[in-house]
């Protein structure tokens, strides 16, 4: 799809970013998520994807250090694309940034987990593999050397549909 960018959110796209928690969760308390979403994105963990009028999708990913990993980590705990706006490539672009910018920073581990089948899919495509979870939740975990061979070309797979 063409007519949308994917940018660090701004705290004037807290309001849109709590609306879309509401509609992924389906729930429409009075406050919602809004003080934690302000500072998510006071501390650079929120992109968005946006049209020219609406933030249409995100991805929370909050990077910490990791002892058993030796190094910076990054965990992505939220992503969400509105139901109008899935499968024209927004969540990989979302995805991709938030690669990038984690690898950029120096991380050494990019880790997220979904109860979702479709979502394990959709990170299985994007070089992530599962690590353990036959519990109802899989952890998955990206293949930081596939992916930098896909992205430099040395490696066979397409990150892009």
């Amino acid at each position: 799809m063409r007519g949308f960018v994917v940018r660090k959110a701004a705290p004037t796209d807290a309001p849109e970013v709590n609306a879309l928690l509401s509609e992924w969760f389906d729930w429409r308390p009075k406050s919602g998520r809004l003080r934690t979403v302000r500072r998510a994105i006071r501390n650079g963990e929120i992109l968005v994807a946006q049209t020219d009028s609406e933030v249409i999708g995100f991805i929370h990913y909050v990077m910490h250090e990791d002892i058993i990993d030796g190094g910076l980590n990054t965990f992505i705990s939220a992503f969400y694309v509105s139901s109008d706006y899935r499968n024209k490539g927004i969540g990989s672009h979302l995805l991709e940034e938030a690669i990038s910018d984690s690898l950029s920073r120096g991380v050494v581990e990019i880790e997220t987990s979904t109860i979702h089948s479709r979502a394990k899919r959709f990170y299985e495509k994007h070089h992530f593999k599962q690590t353990f979870g036959d519990i109802g939740e899989v952890f998955l975990e990206l293949d930081i050397n596939e992916y930098s061979k896909v992205k430099s070309g040395t490696g066979k797979k397409s990150l892009r549909p």
